[in-house]
């Protein structure tokens, strides 16, 4: 397995976490992180770079 399939799926978590403003554990700690630089906006912030993170890491396993 390659290790961009986990990255792929890490990003696929960071969506979905900004896209429902969740409460789970590991998204909390994203977002206490994110919002320290971005404030209200930290849920905009990790959806948009979860979306990155995941095109990227696809892009990069089908290329592999």
């Amino acid at each position: 397995m390659s290790w961009f399939w986990i990255g792929a799926i890490v990003g696929l978590y960071m969506l979905w976490g900004g896209a429902t403003k969740s409460k789970v554990a590991p998204y909390r700690f994203l977002h206490a992180r994110a919002a320290l630089l971005w404030k209200d906006k930290a849920h905009l912030f990790l959806q948009v770079s979860g979306l990155i993170v995941t095109v990227v890491m696809i892009g990069l396993a089908l290329l592999t």
